[in-house]
């Protein structure tokens, strides 16, 4: 199946001076990727990409479409998943997640050559299914991003003990997810503070299992803050 990428640059900044260059400037200080729900499609993180590019507006934004089609229903962009969800369960899940990751870190480092940004600024940024593959990727993958924002999402398998983690994590989780319950996110914070891996959990007030906007403001403040202190620190 053919996947569909959406790419947008930071906006064209224009010259002051009349008589300078007008070429647009489309230097990204920030790549981030957004991975979509399963059943779902690319177009439907749009909205939120767009949301994270007015906090971070040199960014460049990717925002791809599942691997496969959404069970047997052939809704084509709009029904789309990473890896299946039929018969997902405790046993399998792992295993699925772990077959697609290669794919996912091909797509971002072809990304990253592209806009020419360094691990450090990348973020993969995911809900739902597409929560579950970031925060695999940067738990199998440790070069390959910076940061992750996860909403209402687990990790397949929680990192183990002595784990080499390089990005921070910030997560965000509805309060009566009834889908992927907050329980997740809470272990998740838990183990990798214990492994001394920045990160911030968000339970959003009477939010179920949803991407609002409120979810939305508090993942990409929480990225900004974290933003913040990886420089105050690097000055010390």
């Amino acid at each position: 199946m053919h996947q569909q990428v959406y790419r947008f640059d930071p906006p064209v900044k224009q010259c002051a001076e009349p008589h300078a260059s007008h070429r647009a400037n489309h230097r990204a200080n920030h790549l981030f990727v957004f991975l979509h729900a399963s059943g779902a499609g690319a177009r439907s993180m749009i909205p939120a990409a767009f949301k994270f590019q007015g906090r971070f507006p040199s960014a460049a934004l990717v925002v791809p479409s599942g691997f496969s089609l959404f069970g047997d229903r052939g809704e084509g962009a709009d029904s789309q998943q990473w890896f299946s969800s039929r018969g997902l369960n405790d046993d399998n899940r792992m295993a699925r997640v772990s077959a697609i990751l290669p794919r996912i870190e091909q797509l971002v480092r072809l990304e990253q050559t592209h806009y020419g940004v360094p691990l450090e600024r990348t973020v993969l940024i995911g809900y739902a299914q597409g929560g579950t593959v970031a925060l695999e990727t940067a738990k199998a993958f440790p070069g390959l991003a910076g940061a992750v924002v996860a909403y209402s999402a687990r990790f397949a398998r929680l990192p183990c003990t002595g784990s080499r983690i390089g990005a921070r994590f910030h997560l965000v989780h509805g309060e009566f997810d009834s889908v992927v319950s907050r329980v997740h996110a809470e272990r998740a914070a838990r183990v990798l503070a214990g492994l001394h891996v920045p990160v911030t959990l968000d339970i959003i007030e009477d939010l179920g299992h949803a991407l609002s906007h409120e979810a939305i403001c508090r993942g990409s403040l929480r990225l900004l803050q974290g933003i913040y202190e990886g420089r105050r620190a690097t000055l010390h």
